[in-house]
């Protein structure tokens, strides 16, 4: 609370740490690996990875302690649960050097009245764990003890984000790449829920209620969702153009717009022309506290 580092790591974690129920830290993370570690692979994966990126990265989720920070002895290769699956031969289709872009970790919500028969329905069971890859517009179900991957997903999203869980067997994300507008001009990015089970696909946001000023927001990097705690509402952050909206998730009415827009007049190293201009940051993503 006072602003003090009670601990840091450098390694290879990378995007939003998620911190569970049982209390330890899951966020993705990679290794680099040599080419002679490719030896394992199957044949063609092996030829490709050693052909074209030699230092190869090797996708996982780390584990770490909270209140140490020390990374537990647990780490989930994703990279390993693919090869073991029937979907090792996406891995022909994309960089060998990034294969996965694993962008977000969740485990699954316990809770039994967010569970319910179409969870079931999807495969899904208390305590899977959700990964989203960028790379290869899916995200992926792992069993949380064993980390076999039980199924992927895919759609009409494409370079998602924040992949979490809702109930059922539905999913919301920042859906990067998948939108257009209206006329099909433009690329937009939108709040989208996904059923696994029946594969249905519906844009929260923006939607045909959305105000106009508001329809072609688009964010080719990064972004993200947080849910309400009371699961009515939800936060999307369009990083690129500096702004978060708030929507209600039944109909996607907008509630609130947070611009991270900045006064710059105050610094001295700006020309006479700009002096007097605003300027608008990128916004990583906006989160709910407290009781939300």
């Amino acid at each position: 609370r006072s602003g003090k580092p009670v601990w840091y790591r450098p390694d290879y974690s990378h995007h939003r740490p998620h911190l569970t129920d049982g209390e330890v830290v899951l966020v993705p993370g990679r290794r680099r690996d040599s080419s002679t570690d490719t030896t394992g692979l199957p044949g063609e994966i092996r030829d490709r990875f050693a052909k074209f990126c030699p230092g190869w990265h090797n996708a996982a989720v780390n584990v770490i302690d909270p209140g140490s920070g020390r990374r537990l002895p647990k780490e989930i290769s994703v990279f390993a649960a693919i090869l073991q699956s029937p979907y090792a031969p996406l891995l022909l289709q994309v960089d060998p050097c990034n294969p996965t872009h694993v962008n977000s970790v969740h485990l699954h919500v316990n809770s039994v009245h967010l569970m319910g028969e179409d969870a079931a329905s999807a495969g899904l069971e208390p305590g899977d764990m959700v990964v989203s890859m960028r790379r290869l517009d899916v995200f992926a179900i792992l069993d949380r003890d064993t980390h076999r991957l039980k199924r992927m997903v895919h759609g009409g999203f494409k370079k998602q984000h924040s992949v979490l869980h809702f109930e059922g067997s539905r999913f919301l994300m920042l859906d990067n790449e998948g939108g257009r507008t209206a006329d099909g001009a433009r690329r937009i990015s939108r709040l989208l829920m996904v059923d696994a089970a029946s594969g249905e696909e519906t844009a929260i946001f923006p939607n045909h209620r959305t105000p106009g000023h508001l329809r072609k927001l688009y964010t080719h990097l990064a972004g993200g969702v947080a849910i309400s705690p009371d699961r009515r509402r939800a936060l999307v952050t369009f990083t690129e153009e500096g702004k978060a909206v708030e929507v209600r998730i039944a109909d996607g009415a907008v509630l609130v717009v947070f611009d991270f827009l900045h006064d710059v007049s105050h610094l001295e190293d700006l020309t006479e022309e700009r002096a007097t201009r605003a300027f608008r940051s990128f916004l990583s993503e906006v989160r709910y506290g407290g009781d939300g």
